[in-house]
C-alpha cells in the first residue's frame, strides 16, 4: 500500500479496517509527533491574497488526561483485542499513564 495518512490513528484505522475486513492488513504503524511534551501546537500560514498577513490553526494537541486515555483504549479494545490487552498490560506494569497514552494515538 505505502501509504502516509495524516489523520487521527482510530480513525484511519478503523476505516482501513471497514475496507480490508478484519485483522492482517498492517505491517507498520510510526508515529512522529513531540511526545509528552503538554503544549499543543499550531500550524502557521500566510493569505494567499495577502502576503503579509499570517494565521495560526491548532495542529497537534499534546496534552492527555487519563479519562482520555482510558476511552481511546476503550475504542481499540473494539478494533484490536490483542492490542488492547498489550497496552492494559503495560497500564498495570505502572508505565505512566502520560507516556501510554502515546502508544494509542
Amino acid at each position: 500500500m505505502n501509504t502516509l495518512y495524516f489523520a487521527d490513528c482510530l480513525d484511519v484505522l478503523k476505516e482501513l479496517d471497514h475496507e480490508h475486513g478484519g485483522k492482517g492488513f498492517i505491517d507498520l504503524i510510526y508515529i512522529d509527533p513531540p511526545f509528552n511534551s503538554k503544549r499543543n501546537y499550531n500550524v502557521l500560514f500566510e493569505s494567499i491574497d495577502l502576503k503579509d498577513a499570517t494565521a495560526q490553526k491548532q495542529a497537534f494537541a499534546d496534552t492527555w488526561s487519563n479519562y482520555a486515555y482510558m476511552d481511546t483504549l476503550h475504542e481499540i479494545g473494539d478494533l484490536d483485542k490483542d492490542l488492547h490487552d498489550f497496552l492494559t498490560t503495560l497500564h498495570h506494569i505502572r508505565i505512566s499513564d502520560s507516556a501510554v497514552a502515546y502508544l494509542t494515538t
